[in-house]
């Protein structure tokens, strides 16, 4: 049975204006990402906001690796070398976040006018997603009466 939950409103809200924004901006057709579902499901159950903002972080890193490397590396060469180089830098961040090696991607498919186009879209995306995130745990500390609507669950209809 569906039932109310803040937190999966507020991020299905947020993909779709993202989506909104990206399709109706082509400057900002980057902002939306598939990966940004992936991070969507993996941050809506945490409020753990450290462990968010460092795979928001190792993210950014990651995309900026991506970028710098599409840009000087030719070939398949760069996104071999971009995948080994992300894949070390998870390990080395700690980071148990698979989509981080997703977002490193992007350059080599997006298309983008400018470099710093996929890093900077990227991290503002995360950033205000987490951001949302965090307002939503906020509210609903707030107002008990949104947490009693999650809590509560319709009764089934049992066969007799």
């Amino acid at each position: 049975m569906f039932h109310f939950n803040l937190r999966v409103w507020a991020i299905c809200g947020y993909v779709a204006l993202i989506y909104w924004v990206a399709h109706h901006i082509p400057s900002l057709r980057m902002l939306f990402y598939p990966a940004l579902g992936a991070f969507c499901f993996l941050f809506m159950s945490r409020t753990d906001y450290r462990g968010i903002a460092r795979i928001a972080l190792g993210a950014f890193i990651a995309t900026l690796v991506g970028t710098v490397i599409f840009n000087y590396v030719p070939g398949i060469a760069a996104l071999f070398l971009n995948t080994l180089i992300v894949i070390q830098l998870i390990h080395l961040m700690k980071l148990n976040a698979p989509p981080v090696l997703a977002v490193s991607f992007i350059p080599f498919f997006s298309g983008a006018v400018a470099a710093w186009h996929v890093p900077v879209l990227v991290g503002c995306s995360l950033a205000g997603l987490t951001l949302l995130l965090m307002g939503v745990h906020w509210l609903e500390k707030r107002m008990p009466s949104l947490q009693a609507m999650v809590l509560r669950q319709p009764k089934s209809m049992e066969a007799e």
